[in-house]
């Protein structure tokens, strides 16, 4: 009779993630957090009355721009988790809220409105029987962005064509709007690295945060372009591996 398989306990992991929302979602975001109200333990660090409320005074008091297309993205959430490992790290209920009040500061930080809340509608922890996280809804609003430089060309529709320089390549021009910022989920991230800004958000919260309770990182199977240099030489990724081929997570 052979000897029972051995069992090594899993690495703590400590995740943070990026949800989008279009304007047609705001009644399910209301509806979940009323479920969650009924169901599960729910705690507010910033709550709301309604999230399209919320986002209309958002958009009020930052005075941003928006220009309206009907699947736009205008509502964003950090999610903040972990794996049952990682909690069972902490000693109780509080040692953990005190982690997710560090997460909330970490988000304000990073995707605040000149690192304040004020673009941030809702901050709420959900404790289920099987997983525990921190939401932190906001409007992807940023005060840097770059847009075209228009020619006084136009196309045969009459619309005004896009500057281009001597190497036939668009131009642009970079804009920053303190006092009245844009709306703008793609300029909100290209501010933040384009292609490598959800991979270098990763590297830096476990940096900051989630490393000093223990957490180890996890391997990304995005794109190598849409990995920053570190996450690429610490799992020897190159362009055209296996995962390069097969995943793609459209960031």
């Amino acid at each position: 009779m052979g000897m029972p398989e051995q069992k090594y306990p899993r690495d703590k992991h400590a995740t943070i993630s990026v949800i989008t929302h279009k304007k047609s979602e705001f009644a399910n975001i209301d509806e979940y957090l009323k479920d969650c109200e009924q169901r599960y333990k729910v705690e507010y660090f910033k709550r709301m009355s309604t999230t399209e409320q919320a986002w209309n005074e958002v958009m009020k008091s930052t005075n941003a721009a928006y220009h309206f297309r009907g699947k736009n993205i205008v509502l964003e959430c950090l999610q903040f988790g972990g794996n049952r490992e990682f909690w069972d790290g902490f000693l109780d209920e509080e040692e953990i809220k005190a982690y997710f009040r560090k997460c909330y500061a970490y988000a304000i930080d990073k995707i605040g409105f000149l690192h304040t809340h004020e673009n941030i509608i809702c901050a709420v922890i959900i404790t289920e029987p099987n997983r525990r996280n921190l939401f932190v809804y906001y409007l992807p609003v940023t005060e840097v962005w770059h847009e075209k430089i228009m020619s006084n060309d136009r196309s045969e529709a009459g619309n005004r064509l896009q500057m281009r320089d001597e190497y036939d390549m668009p131009m642009y021009r970079q804009r920053i709007e303190i006092d009245e910022p844009l709306l703008s989920h793609s300029a909100f991230w290209k501010a933040r690295g384009g292609l490598v800004s959800f991979s270098a958000l990763q590297e830096d919260f476990f940096k900051e945060v989630s490393e000093k309770y223990g957490a180890k990182r996890g391997e990304s199977f995005s794109l190598v372009k849409n990995t920053v240099e570190s996450q690429r030489k610490r799992y020897h990724r190159t362009e055209g591996d296996l995962y390069d081929e097969l995943y793609y997570d459209g960031f």
